[in-house]
This record gives C-alpha cells, sequence and structure tokens, in this order.
C-alpha cells in the first residue's frame, strides 16, 4: 500500500456522481427563473390645453308652467222634446164662478199743519250813561305833584239805573282809585240795560281820565 497523502485519487462512487449532477441542475434551473431587473422606458406624451365651456347659471325663479287648459264640457238640448204622458180620467165636480165684491177706497180728509210762529230773537239794549257829573273830583295829592292819571273800572249797573259796585281793572294810583270808586258809588246814574223793553242788570267798563289842563 503506497503512501500518497490527500492529493491521492480515489475512486469514484456512482452515488455520489449522480447527488453532484442532480446539485448542479438545480443551481441552473434556479438561476433560469430568477427574473431579471424590468427596463422601464419613459414615455413622455405631449400636454394638449382644451377650453371646457362653462355651464349657464340656473335661472333664479323658473317660469310658472302654464296651466293645462282642459276642454269645456257644454251641454247640448235634445233635438226632440221629450213627451210627459198626462194621466186623464173623469172629470171632477165643477165650481161656479163667484163674483168678487168691489172694493170702495175710502178718502181720508187732508192733515192740516199747525202754523207756527217763527221765534224772534230778544231784542237786548245796553245801558247808557244819563247827562250829569262824571268827572271825579282830583286828588289834593296828585294836584299838588301835578300828577296825571287813569282809572279803568267795570261798573255793576242795577235794573233802576243805580250802580251797585264796582271792580277795579286798573289804577294810576290809590288817590285816583279811591276818587273814582267814591264818585261812581254816589253820583253816577245810567238808564238801565233793556230786554224786549224790560229793565235788568247789567255790566259796563268805563275808563276815567284825570289831567292838570282840565282842573
Amino acid at each position: 500500500m503506497s503512501h500518497a497523502g490527500f492529493f491521492e485519487q480515489k475512486r469514484g462512487s456512482p452515488t455520489g456522481l449522480a447527488l453532484v449532477v442532480t446539485a448542479h441542475a438545480a443551481v441552473l434551473g434556479a438561476l433560469v427563473l430568477i427574473k431579471g431587473p424590468e427596463i422601464i422606458r419613459a414615455y413622455n406624451e405631449p400636454l394638449v390645453i382644451r377650453n371646457i365651456p362653462v355651464p349657464p347659471d340656473p335661472p333664479a325663479n323658473p317660469p310658472p308652467k302654464a296651466r293645462e287648459l282642459r276642454p269645456e264640457t257644454t251641454f247640448t238640448r235634445p233635438e226632440r222634446d221629450v213627451d210627459i204622458p198626462i194621466a186623464t180620467g173623469p172629470a171632477g165636480p165643477t165650481t161656479e164662478a163667484r163674483p168678487v165684491p168691489e172694493l170702495t177706497l175710502r178718502t181720508e180728509e187732508p192733515i192740516r199743519l199747525a202754523r207756527v210762529e217763527p221765534i224772534t230773537p230778544a231784542i237786548r239794549r245796553e245801558a247808557q250813561i244819563l247827562s250829569g257829573n262824571l268827572q271825579p273830583p282830583y286828588p289834593a295829592p296828585e294836584q299838588r305833584a301835578e300828577r296825571g292819571g287813569m282809572v279803568r273800572l267795570r261798573v255793576h249797573i242795577g235794573p233802576d239805573g243805580r250802580v251797585v259796585s264796582v271792580d277795579r281793572l286798573s289804577a294810576t294810583s290809590e288817590a285816583f282809585w279811591n276818587a273814582t270808586q267814591r264818585h261812581a258809588l254816589s253820583r253816577w246814574r245810567f238808564r238801565p240795560a233793556t230786554i224786549d223793553g224790560r229793565p235788568v242788570e247789567s255790566a259796563k267798563t268805563m275808563t276815567v281820565h284825570f289831567r292838570i289842563e282840565d282842573i
């Protein structure tokens, strides 16, 4: 027996050879089944710009729908009159016509209206001043001061023409008012006011002036 070492050729067995062939076939099949990298080709499509029309806006208030008119139904009168049978029988008892009494119209006497006399308004006459001395005496203090003045008063006159009372409306001073009041109550006389000739009480507004030059 020779000692050739590790590199000594060994006899191959049939089983080992079959395993080697099978392993190589499997590797080749796996390489064939592996899909290679897919090559993607770039494709640039040209850009096309198109105008798309904008749809119109819908109307705010749609027009009302037209009302459907239905044909009117007309009725026609039959051309032939319908005969209605009337029952006939024996005539009943006849009645004699009674005479209508004559109507007599009764005339009434005319209505006589009473005569109404027209109402005449009452005739009123205002009081009148009788002739006399109506100017009161000049007050001494006002005369010495040589001052003039005026008194306005309302005079109440009785049915007899005498002054019943006086009301002071305005006066320059107390001296002028006192002199006028005393003189009116004692001296003034009037023809009284009348209504249809009947004397009545009345009132009268008067003005008295005091002047130095009249003294």
